[in-house]
């Protein structure tokens, strides 16, 4: 069976990691593994291998042929709906998981965001609403979360709002099934229980799987110091239900059921209890994973078999696999399966030291839980690199004390007391109060353990043999005890902790334009140096391209502190994530073309003729000139970066005087790429300055289908005309290139191109 178990999941990640296109490297390498298996007379490992291939070619179409097709995108659609999972609010904006009802060009299932509901909207709740939608589609930067993934594995087949108006109407309230009605319930108690909504909100989670209270402060506290486990219900909490039944069932079996064995009683009970907690909390892959474990591992101790961890985790992932197969995409799954290797690696190295040993001290078990908690931090280091590109220091020591905390604690009074209701409502209250208090201790410990410095580490992007660092601390949990080149995991950790990505060479300058929406975000990197020109926009539900594109970006890029910031002007599209770089990074000088509240004292104003140099790289604003006073678009900086003989410019949103002018003094001259003015519009881009700057690359910074039309055919057609290629990130996402003195545009990437999935539109 474990054979079986990685060969179909080598097919289903084969795919998964593929570009899938025909000429993949990847492609190829399957074919010879192919030949390779069949040749070596292995059909068996070949037929896995495929099959793993196929259930997920079958179910990732299965959800690209559901979305929404172009001719209904941008239409308002009036439709019924059912509500299918706990709204979300953010601000003033609410985001919801819709069902919908008999419409053949609406999808099945839909993500949308309505803008100041009318009314308080519930799980369940049947409305008639006016949607315009569009594909499921998200930005594409190096380093950044891969929205478009997590819609894919959810089924989702459109993203889009509801159309405020009189045409959205309550036709039925709460229409829930048996166990939605349950969650309901428990999330309606808690909430007007527990009046910290922090605590309620986490209640809420690890009793019936409802996240949507916690806020994203909460969840960047338990991912800094490595704890966002807690508040997913997985094998911990399924299995803590599952001996609290068994052990409450063995007590009444002993007293009411003497002539039945109450062993076996207990056993099934387990199980049931383990299967209904995992469906009552949404079925997410943990909790599955933990409740087939404890299944098969009661059908085998009632058959009198003897369990097999491996062969049985192996029977699991299979069972999960050829169900669900897009939940192999979930981070969820590849982190609960290797932690569960990791302990089972554990419990055999030390299984026969405990059946000689006497009886320890305490603080002989503390230390072997603090090994535990070590093992695995190194044992799924590789894995939380990979996917959160980051390391939490601070894990081991958080969850030595937590962990306990939680599962003495939190965990049991939460269940007793949601299973205490009725006339039993009374004592399950205390319980649940109980519960709280135990999440005020472990607050403390994450908010103390958040500031100890280095608790938290962000990877840098990771390339060719560095990857050989995020491997290597495997060695201490698979070398045994007192080997020598154990010790290695700790050289390993140091060197990724001072790894730095290459930076390019004296006299480059790497240049990446971001895929943030309808805005403008550019980073600039020299040898030693980093600018960043304009942050994205503001969202008007909360939040800004900043934080969800930007510094996530920065971060990958092993970039901490900023020299120059430069805003173009005050539009929020440009200026919307000013807040929230100053609040993460440290940032030398900030330039602005316009004045920007609140940054008064702490900006300068652009002008023409200032000018810098970093790493051979010279840097000048030819616009805005001090004598006459711009505003709004006109007032953008313009920032000529050169290198040798070959520039960029970037332009912001200035408009035709300003190129009249530009042109007028000279100021500007043949270009080898250019940032397009104003995302494309027709107000930009007048056919004297493209002839004037005649780049050989133009880059639209502008989002997917946006109401605007950017960019317009007209003014694509003009840059292409003087022999530029047109490049949007609407289409393309991040475009990355690399300007230097000897060669220009020696390399432009497009990250859609370079890391395209099945997935991704």
């Amino acid at each position: 069976m474990t054979r079986a178990c990685l060969s179909l999941l080598a097919g289903v990640y084969a795919l998964q990691l593929s570009s899938f296109v025909p000429d993949s490297d990847l492609f190829a390498v399957g074919l010879v593994a192919c030949f390779a298996g069949l040749a070596s007379g292995r059909p068996r490992v070949v037929l896995f291998v495929a099959a793993g291939i196929a259930i997920f070619l079958v179910a990732a179409f299965d959800v690209i042929n559901s979305r929404i097709q172009p001719q209904f995108v941008g239409d308002s659609i009036v439709t019924r709906v059912r509500i299918a999972d706990f709204p979300q609010r953010h601000s003033l904006n609410v985001s919801l998981v819709i069902e919908t009802i008999g419409n053949p060009r609406v999808p099945r299932r839909v993500r949308v965001s309505w803008h100041k509901p009318p009314a308080v909207i519930r799980f369940g709740d049947i409305w008639q609403l006016e949607l315009r939608l569009r594909r499921p589609r998200g930005s594409s930067n190096p380093g950044t979360f891969d929205y478009e993934a997590w819609l894919f594995r959810d089924g989702v087949g459109a993203i889009g709002y509801v159309v405020g108006g009189r045409r959205n109407v309550l036709l039925r309230s709460a229409e829930l099934r048996m166990t939605e009605r349950l969650r309901q319930r428990v999330v309606d108690r808690l909430t007007m229980l527990i009046t910290d909504t922090d605590r309620a909100a986490v209640l809420a989670a690890i009793s019936v799987g409802a996240r949507h209270l916690i806020s994203p402060e909460q969840w960047r506290r338990y991912a800094l110091t490595g704890t966002s486990h807690l508040m997913a219900i997985s094998g911990l909490h399924v299995g803590l239900a599952a001996a609290g039944g068994y052990f409450l069932v063995s007590l009444f079996a002993a007293v009411s059921c003497r002539r039945r064995n109450q062993h076996v009683v207990a056993t099934i009970a387990a199980a049931v209890i383990a299967a209904g907690y995992a469906v009552l909390s949404g079925l997410a892959v943990p909790a599955q994973r933990a409740s087939l474990m404890i299944s098969l591992a009661a059908i085998a101790i009632l058959m009198r078999r003897q369990v097999m961890p491996v062969a049985l985790v192996a029977t699991v992932c299979v069972c999960i696999v050829l169900v669900s197969p897009l939940a192999t995409l979930a981070p969820g799954f590849k982190l609960s399966f290797a932690a569960v290797l990791v302990l089972i690696w554990l419990a055999r190295r030390y299984r026969t030291k405990s059946e000689t040993r006497r009886p320890q001290w305490p603080w002989q078990v503390l230390r072997q839980l603090a090994a535990v908690q070590a093992m695995l931090l190194f044992g799924l280091l590789p894995l939380t690199v990979a996917l959160f590109n980051r390391i939490a220091f601070a894990a081991p020591l958080v969850n030595l004390l937590a962990v306990p905390i939680f599962s003495i604690v939190t965990v049991p009074f939460t269940l007793t007391g949601i299973v205490l209701d009725g006339a039993l409502r009374p004592a399950g209250d205390k319980a649940l109060f109980a519960a709280a208090f135990s999440l005020d201790v472990i607050e403390l410990l994450i908010t103390a353990a958040a500031r100890i410095p280095g608790a938290d580490f962000t990877t840098p992007r990771i390339a060719g043999p560095a990857w050989i660092y995020v491997v290597l601390p495997l060695a201490w949990v698979v070398l045994p005890p007192g080997w020598p080149c154990r010790r290695i995991a700790y050289l390993a950790v140091v060197a990724l902790a001072l790894y730095q990505p290459p930076r390019p060479a004296a006299g480059c300058a790497d240049i990446d334009v971001l895929d943030i929406g309808q805005g403008l975000a550019v980073v600039v990197t020299t040898r030693r140096h980093a600018v960043v020109f304009d942050t994205g926009p503001a969202y008007r539900g909360g939040g800004s391209a900043a934080a969800t594109s930007l510094l996530p970006f920065l971060g990958y890029r092993s970039i901490n502190r900023i020299d120059k910031l430069v805003i173009s002007h005050a539009d929020l599209d440009h200026a919307g994530g000013v807040a929230a770089i100053r609040a993460n990074v440290d940032v030398l000088d900030i330039l602005t073309g316009e004045p920007l509240p609140g940054l008064e004292s702490a900006a300068r104003r652009c002008v023409a003729g200032d000018s810098w140099r970093y790493d051979g790289v010279q840097f000048d604003f030819v616009h805005p000139s001090t004598e006459l006073k711009y505003q709004g678009n006109d007032a953008s900086c313009i920032l000529m970066i050169s290198s040798g003989e070959h520039r960029l410019l970037l332009t912001g949103d200035i408009e035709g005087p300003v190129e009249e002018e530009l042109m007028r003094n000279g100021s500007i001259s043949k270009v080898d790429a250019v940032i397009v003015p104003h995302h494309g519009s027709r107000t930009s881009s007048s056919l004297p300055f493209v002839r004037a700057l005649s780049p050989s690359l133009a880059i639209v910074s502008a989002s997917y289908g946006n109401r605007w039309g950017f960019p317009k055919q007209d003014v694509v057609a003009r840059w292409q005309a003087v022999g530029a290629r047109v490049l949007a990130t609407s289409t393309s996402g991040a475009i990355g290139m690399r300007l230097c003195a000897a060669g220009g545009l020696v390399s432009v990437t497009r990250q859609r191109a370079t890391q395209r999935r099945i997935w991704h539109e």
